[in-house]
């Protein structure tokens, strides 16, 4: 009996040792992908034809444009309003691999292009 309550207690004391502590804290380990665009008349005057991250990451996507417009990402479905002289930082986890068009869709046009390749 006294031999089985030591192994309680000793894996007991295992067990609490090994078990790494709750953190509030978010994972700050993601990469993070940064891209500006310019938009003018509906057009793209800067920016990359295309973005390339690794799925887990982070996208940051700043846009200042002369109209009022909404980007949306498709394959993930978002939306995001754009007010015409102001510029807009929008930011979205990359959890889907694949590639996905990010379309202002007032003006009609392929922002950019998002390729997110598994990890």
């Amino acid at each position: 009996m006294i031999f089985l309550a030591v192994n309680v207690v000793v894996l007991g004391a295992l067990a609490w040792w090994l078990v790494p502590e709750p953190t509030d804290r978010p994972d700050t380990g993601a990469d993070r992908v940064r891209a500006a665009f310019e938009v003018q008349d509906g057009r793209r005057v800067t920016g990359p034809p295309v973005l390339s991250a690794r799925k887990g990451a982070v996208l940051e996507i700043q846009i200042a444009s002369d109209r009022d417009d909404e980007l949306h990402m498709h394959g993930y479905d978002r939306t995001w309003p754009l007010r015409g002289g102001e510029t807009r930082t929008v930011t979205l986890v990359l959890d889907q691999a694949g590639r996905f068009s990010a379309e202002l869709h007032h003006a009609g046009i392929e922002l950019t292009a998002l390729e997110v390749r598994p990890q």
